[in-house]
């Protein structure tokens, strides 16, 4: 038997596809799982040990190359056409996910129009999933794959990172580090929502907490907005905090297998770091742990406890005076 899934992004909605893939192998255990993907998250589906292979194709990268898409679809097409797959879904719940799947010639499943992100998309599904509203993005996913491939969902949440921990752990840092000190602490500061963005100043707060007890606090960053913050963060600790290289995900998720602890904004690499068991904390501030946390046996949720929160809104409707989400003012450092 051989599956395809189609789930392109993004960082964190990748992870909690994971368990329901779990669940998927331990039903098929001979099965041939694929999985359709952006290629700036193939790296990570690759980390899930059930996963055979990743095809990524680069839809985003042609946002502003439009007429260059029905060559690269009809490329696509050709290429999941010789895998002959016997079944494809749709975790995506998206118009787009869905036509790419159809383009496998192999019965798409997924959503149902009521459960669907964009309900059109299940009219392109032979059969579809009819998922509760207001479940635990991973739960929701799990029943998906309970309901299409008549599975009894097991009890236990597995990720599928046993073996990729356990590879964190043996192996060693990159040599673009030096040594990771025995009681560091990981400040993942980087998110793609406006509104998930932790004050400046709480930050500077709390990295000046940490190296008053002498912990290293180490910041890494994605992109060049993020690597101008880590380094106004970095000035807060003085000889205690230190900006990271550039680094692959791979290479992030060795420096936090390696620390002691992390602090992260809700973000993708967050809910990893949680779904390794590495002890830290996550900051919710427009979401709640109770729809996309990771509840893993070491981390620990922040809500900020105002009447507006959780909104789930990219960007804060009612910034306050300072120009900040006001729960995001109201998780303090202390």
């Amino acid at each position: 038997m051989k599956i395809l899934i189609v789930k392109l992004s993004s960082l964190g909605d990748v992870l909690h596809l994971f368990p329901a893939i779990s669940d998927l192998r331990l039903k098929f255990p001979e099965a041939e799982i694929h999985w359709l993907v952006e290629p700036a998250f193939a790296e990570v589906v690759g980390w899930h040990s059930a996963v055979n292979k990743v095809i990524p194709v680069s839809l985003r990268a042609h946002k502003k190359t439009w007429w260059k898409i029905p060559a690269l679809l009809l490329g696509l097409r050709k290429t999941l056409h010789e895998e002959n797959y016997d079944s494809v879904l749709d975790a995506q719940g998206l118009l787009k996910s869905a036509i790419m799947a159809r383009l496998a010639g192999a019965p798409v499943y997924g959503f149902h129009v009521d459960s669907a992100r964009e309900p059109v998309a299940a009219w392109l599904y032979k059969k579809a999933a009819k998922v509760p509203n207001g479940l635990h993005v991973i739960e929701k996913n799990r029943q998906l794959v309970t309901q299409i491939f008549s599975i009894k969902q097991p009890t236990i949440v597995n990720y599928g990172l046993e073996k990729f921990r356990q590879k964190l752990i043996e192996s060693e840092l990159p040599s673009k580090l030096i040594e990771i000190p025995k009681y560091s602490i990981v400040l993942l500061h980087g998110t793609t929502w406006n509104s998930k963005y932790w004050l400046e100043a709480s930050w500077s707060e709390l990295i000046k907490l940490l190296a008053q007890q002498r912990r290293h606090c180490f910041l890494p960053w994605g992109n060049e907005e993020e690597y101008q913050r880590a380094n106004r963060l970095q000035m807060a600790g003085g000889e205690y905090a230190k900006v990271l290289p550039k680094l692959s995900l791979t290479e992030l998720m060795k420096v936090l297998a390696h620390a002691q602890a992390f602090v992260s904004v809700e973000s993708g690499i967050g809910h990893f770091a949680a779904a390794l068991d590495i002890t830290g904390v996550m900051l919710h501030g427009p979401t709640s742990p109770d729809y996309s946390g990771i509840l893993g046996k070491h981390c620990q949720h922040l809500t900020s406890g105002v009447n507006c929160s959780p909104c789930f809104k990219r960007d804060c409707p009612i910034l306050n005076e300072v120009n900040a989400p006001p729960c995001q003012q109201a998780i303090t450092p202390q």
